[in-house]
């Protein structure tokens, strides 16, 4: 019985030192963890619980274009090229989902005026001018600009937004077309553009596809899908993708979930390890479309693309670019004059045109990438699309260089390695788009 008892003791004393130890290493643990936030973020972890923890992710995913919620979400349109699946990127706080029509709106479309007091904005181009739309949705900053002139003071603004990601002349002229042909109402246009078109126009070329065609990098992937034709190593790229994703989506929400310090660190470095390997397995993904790209014009698909005979050498290939945003945006503007429509085009900043803009650490090390696609293109081609705005205004076209807009500033601007604005940014352009309007409205009395 005796040494029972001493055998019990033993145990218990054994698993009390266990449990000591444990409970050691978890504060030693859980103090380290404590030191490593408080290092990163110049703030005790237990006071900074006002904000979800994956924020600090945040403009890693924007920057790659992580979308966790949604897989693929561009859809074939019949006239338009592609736009988005509908229901897509709900935000029910300020009544934004992508419509009945694929584009990110807060209405239907065709939009009907309620009441003769709405005055209809049709906004047009790409993911700037849809980021656009979508940030005056949200903050109304550029609706309550425009209402201080006494042309829009008495007016219910109602934008509309016809943008979307990748879109580039003449998909905005076709756009306006249909819209016109259904009898959507509109009071006003306005078109952002000018990036996309030198840029993504550029890969057009690229890989050989017709340059008034829509982006190469959004219709590839579907028409892949569409034809069947994706081969094993693609498939297999996007199931991995896919997968990755699922586990991002999932480790961003246990983090958001911590209570401890420790809990943060294990998620975190989690998390950063995912988004490294996210990264890998596009570049893979990229690697396999390139090769898979000559299945695009294959006689037997059913969806059929216009194919160049071969690779226009750059000096025609940017002249063919630039002729076919002058002519959609004159077209644009002699379609609107004859329906009394006022037309306002507006070339859009970006951070590879070379400006008086002095650029941020934040820029500098996180926003303007070396090895962009884009920024050989845009260097040598802005300047030559930015010569023909004196011609356009010949032809009576309302068109004006928005390039220089952000220079005023120190601060950051960009959000991304593309050309998309933060909420700084968004201000800056809205001041000046709304500005450049109300001038031309009060002259036209």
């Amino acid at each position: 019985m005796k040494t029972k008892l001493t055998d019990l003791k033993s145990i218990q004393n054994l698993l009390g030192i266990i449990f000591i130890n444990i409970l050691l290493t978890f504060v030693a643990l859980e103090s380290v963890s404590l030191a490593f936030y408080f290092l990163k973020e110049k703030r005790f972890y237990y006071t900074s619980k006002h904000q979800p923890q994956s924020q600090e992710f945040s403009k890693d995913l924007e920057k790659l274009g992580v979308r966790l919620e949604e897989e693929i979400v561009e859809r074939f349109h019949p006239y338009f090229g592609y736009v988005m699946k509908q229901g897509a990127f709900p935000r029910p706080d300020v009544n934004l989902k992508v419509n009945n029509y694929g584009f990110y709106s807060r209405y239907d479309y065709p939009f009907i005026k309620k009441n003769s007091n709405q005055y209809i904005i049709g906004m047009f181009g790409g993911s700037v001018a849809n980021d656009f739309a979508v940030n005056d949705y949200i903050y109304t900053e550029f609706t309550r600009r425009l209402k201080k002139s006494p042309f829009f003071a008495n007016k219910d603004i109602i934008l509309l937004n016809f943008g979307n990601g990748g879109y580039k002349q003449p998909q905005q002229l076709l756009i306006l077309n249909y819209f016109l042909a259904i009898n959507q109402p509109l009071d006003m246009v306005i078109n952002l553009d000018g990036f996309n078109e030198i840029a993504l126009a550029n890969v057009n070329n690229t890989n050989q596809l017709d340059l008034a065609m829509p982006s190469f990098q959004h219709i590839q992937p579907l028409t892949g899908l569409a034809n069947n034709n994706l081969s094993f190593k693609v498939l297999q790229s996007m199931l991995e993708i896919r997968q990755t994703k699922k586990l991002l989506s999932k480790t961003m929400k246990d983090l958001d979930s911590c209570s401890l310090a420790l809990c943060y660190t294990a998620r975190s470095l989690q998390a950063r390890h995912l988004i490294n390997q996210y990264q890998e397995k596009l570049k893979d993904y990229e690697k396999q479309q390139k090769a898979n790209a000559n299945q695009l014009f294959d006689k037997n698909n059913v969806i059929n693309l216009y194919q160049s005979p071969s690779k226009l050498d750059a000096e025609k290939a940017y002249d063919k670019m630039i002729s076919i945003w002058y002519q959609s945006s004159l077209t644009m503007s002699q379609v609107l004059k004859a329906r009394k429509i006022p037309y306002f085009h507006f070339i859009q900043p970006n951070q590879y045109y070379q400006t008086k803009r002095v650029f941020t650490e934040e820029e500098k090390k996180l926003y303007i990438g070396t090895d962009s696609p884009y920024s050989d293109a845009i260097k040598i081609e802005y300047p030559k699309l930015l010569s023909k705005v004196e011609d356009l205004r010949k032809d009576q076209v309302n068109i004006f260089s928005a390039v220089n807009v952000l220079d005023g500033t120190k601060e950051t601007v960009y959000r991304d390695n593309c050309c998309h604005y933060n909420n700084i940014g968004q201000n800056l352009l809205g001041d000046y788009i709304s500005e450049a309007i109300i001038k031309v409205v009060k002259d036209s009395k």
